[in-house]
């Protein structure tokens, strides 16, 4: 039993992520770094704008030595898993060079695997149903928080959608409402200067 706790708790820990949320100010590059102690780790990487322009952004992944591993342009999200081929600091940047003014808010995740995988396949197969079970829901729980990221990325630009309609509106009835009080002001002025105009001539 106690083996299975430690498993368990193991499994919970079995990667060093971080989940951030930065503005990125116009003509801004901003890095932030990870690091593999040893080749074949897993490395996830996923970003979503949340707010600002027209929710997009540069982004660039180099590995060690400056080796660039992944490069998009003008990307609302992005959702990547790498194998680090070689020990050593992983940098993923971001660059705001897209917008002349508008500061953009980009949530990101970094997430280093470290679990110890065993290689011997006779071992793995040894695995109760308990354990196997607890893998499961590890894995569901991975998939769950994905969907929860782009709910929460929809959510926020249906918002910034409906606050700018909303906005429109507001000022294309203000516009409205003030067209109609100029014309009536108009109208009697046009009026009153047509009497005026007939009581002069009689």
């Amino acid at each position: 039993m106690l083996k299975k706790l430690v498993f368990l708790f193991a499994l919970l820990a079995m990667a060093n992520a971080v989940t951030l949320r930065k503005w990125i100010a116009s003509h801004e590059k901003a890095c932030y770094y990870a690091s593999a102690d040893a080749p074949g780790k897993k490395i996830s990487f996923y970003f979503a704008v949340q707010r600002g322009g027209n929710y997009d952004i540069d982004y660039d992944v180099e590995g060690p030595n400056n080796r660039q591993l992944f490069k998009g342009e003008a990307e609302r999200e992005g959702d990547f898993i790498f194998t680090a081929t070689q020990a050593g600091e992983y940098a993923f940047c971001f660059k705001n060079g897209l917008s002349t003014f508008t500061d953009k808010l980009v949530e990101f995740d970094i997430a280093v695997e470290d679990e110890k995988r065993d290689d011997d396949i006779a071992k793995r197969e040894k695995r109760d149903e308990v354990m196997n079970s607890v893998v499961s829901i590890a894995s569901d729980l991975h998939l769950i928080t994905k969907f929860m990221k782009y709910f929460r990325t929809r959510e926020n630009r249906n918002f910034a959608t409906v606050s700018s309609t909303e906005s429109r509106v507001w000022w294309f009835s203000a516009l409205q409402s003030l067209s109609v009080v100029v014309v009536a002001v108009i109208q009697v002025y046009a009026i009153q200067a047509l009497f005026t105009a007939k009581r002069t001539r009689l």
